[in-house]
Parts: structure tokens; sequence; C-alpha cells
């Protein structure tokens, strides 16, 4: 009976002592500009991981201090030169949330529309992470309208927008060389509709214009071609207005066949 008392007692001095232990922090002898310089130093070498370390002990110590908008940033840095850039999202989002006074929240936000623009994949793929690119850049552009980043945000929606011009463009192609005439037409349109301003504009109607010589609607064909006519004059789309040129003659010849094989 006593070595079960004995047992017990020991047994719960034990447990204070641990929950004691666990309760008590470690002291390290670094405070927060200690973790910060270490940070920083870390950062300029490229030594991303570390770097992201002593950030985040930074936000651990002192997650409303002086420095805590500055660690926040460079985490997001960190994780963007990494390459991982739904976390570098994750990071510059928490910046421009809990510290909306920081000189750095102009840059995250374009940051995040960055990050998602460097996810973004060639064009036959799934382009969701290209649109959330653009509309981030587009709320960018809206919100700071003076940035000298807009420039950049510009070129960006350029190229974003040149490359979802070119999907839905391939796809009204492959129904034109499938000789699915209205679907082909079907998907130019609605390319040239959202997209008329990129660099498949031409080759679209160009396109288009075929697929309206194999349904023989010449007035639309001769419509289009004479709008480009107007506007464009390089070497390689006269050869394709002349490749066109003939095969709206061959479809006529075509046309003056049927109606003699119909007059006798």
């Amino acid at each position: 009976m006593k070595i079960d008392r004995l047992f017990l007692t020991l047994l719960i001095t034990a447990i204070f002592f641990l929950s004691g232990c666990a309760g008590t922090k470690i002291k390290t002898g670094m405070n927060t500009e200690e973790y910060f310089k270490k940070a920083e130093a870390a950062f300029k070498k490229k030594r991303w991981d570390s770097a992201i370390d002593n950030f985040n002990m930074v936000l651990l110590n002192s997650p409303g201090g002086e420095l805590a908008d500055d660690a926040q940033y460079y985490l997001g840095e960190c994780y963007f030169n990494k390459k991982e850039y739904l976390l570098a999202v994750s990071e510059f989002q928490q910046l421009t949330e809990r510290y909306s006074y920081s000189p750095f929240v102009e840059e995250s936000y374009f940051k995040i529309a960055l990050s998602y623009f460097k996810q973004s994949p060639k064009y036959p793929l799934d382009q969701a992470s290209t649109l959330r690119a653009l509309q981030n850049f587009q709320d960018f552009i809206d919100a700071y309208p003076a940035s000298e980043l807009r420039m950049q945000a510009e070129e960006n929606i350029d190229e974003i927008r040149n490359k979802l011009a070119r999907k839905v463009y391939e796809s009204g192609k492959l129904y034109r060389k499938m000789e699915e005439w209205d679907s082909a037409i079907f998907y130019l349109e609605k390319m040239l509709e959202e997209f008329y301003d990129t660099d498949w504009a031409i080759p679209a109607k160009l396109e288009k214009a075929h697929c309206y010589i194999k349904l023989r609607q010449f007035d639309e064909y001769k419509s289009i071609i004479s709008n480009i006519r107007k506007s464009e004059n390089s070497s390689d789309i006269n050869e394709r207005l002349q490749y066109l040129n003939r095969l709206y003659k061959k479809e006529q010849l075509k046309i003056a066949k049927e109606k003699k094989k119909l007059q006798k």
C-alpha cells in the first residue's frame, strides 16, 4: 500500500515537472531585430529556407512590431523566388490583410498577380491561373493607376490576352480543318468579340473567310477580305489572301459545273 502511494506521489511530481518544462519559454538569446538581420543576410545570399525560418521568427516574436510587415513581405518574396507561387500568394495576401498600412501593400498586390501569371501554363492547358492573373492585374491597375508597375502589368495583360485568344482561335481552326464550318465560325466569332485587339485577330478573320467560302456565303467572305486589306499589308497575309482567292475561284467553278449538270 505504501509502495503504491509512493509510486503515485512520484508520478504526480513527474507530471508537474514535465508540465512546468513544457510551459517554460526556451531562451535563445536572440531578439526580433537579430532574427530580422539574420533573415536579411540569408535572403541576400539566396538561402531562401533559412530566410523563411528567421522571418517567421520575427513574426512569432513580434507580430505587431515595426519589422512585422517587412518580414511578411519578404516571406512572400522567398516563396516567389523558390517558385512556390501559391505559398507566395498566401504570404502576400496576409500582408495586404494584416498590414494594410504597410508601404509594401502596392507591390504585394502586384506580386499576387505576378505569382498567378508565373503559374500560367501553355495555351492548350487549363487556364484557371491565367484568368486569375488577368483579374488581379486589372484590379491592380484600377487600384494603383499611377503605379510605376502599371506598364509591366499592362504588358502582362497583353500577353495573357494573346494566350487566351490563341486557345479559342485554335479551337476554331481545328473545326475548320474538320470541315465543321458552323462550329468553326462560332469559335472564331467568339475570339474576335473577346480578343479583337490581339495578335490572333487577323488569323481568325482569315480562317472565318475560309469557312464562308466553303459555305458559299460569298458576300460575308468579300466583306472580311476587304476589311483585312484595309488594315494589313504584310507578305504572309497577302500570301494567305491569294490562297483564299484561289479557293474562292475553285468554289465558283464548282457552282458553275453543278448548274450545268442540272441543266442537262
